[in-house]
């Protein structure tokens, strides 16, 4: 594809915001997402098509996916360390082992958030100490 015709130029721009367009679409199916598997998932669905590599538009869209799909599984794991914090003692051994097992489903770009939820876990147990 010769990228000094026009047409071919119009077309990838096209693509591009396409792309983009799906990427929100994703981008909202995140916000709406209620446990860490869902949201692994939704940050893992979506590649970039080489043909449109060299757009920023569709890097920007992709790059806003990963990142509102980090900030979402953060909110996920605050929550379940602040329902652990607050469970009885007798529950709290069965809500670790959940814990532990939700984040297994964080791979990917979000693999980085096992170490830090792990870290945020030692801190909570604590805490209760």
């Amino acid at each position: 594809m010769a990228l000094r015709d026009p047409a071919d130029k119009n077309l990838l721009r096209m693509e591009g915001r396409r792309f983009a367009a799906r990427c929100d679409a994703q981008v909202s199916s995140i916000e709406r997402a209620d446990t860490l598997r869902e949201v692994a998932r939704l940050a893992t669905s979506l590649t970039l098509p080489f043909a449109i590599s060299e757009d920023y538009t569709a890097r920007d869209a992709l790059r806003l996916v990963q990142t509102r799909a980090e900030d979402r599984a953060r909110e996920l794991i605050q929550e379940q360390l602040q329902n652990y914090v607050r469970a009885e003692e007798i529950l709290r051994e069965k809500q670790r082992r959940t814990m532990l097992d939700s984040w297994a489903n964080l791979t990917g770009p979000l693999g980085h958030l096992r170490t830090w939820a792990q870290s945020k876990l030692m801190a909570a147990e604590q805490q209760i100490k």
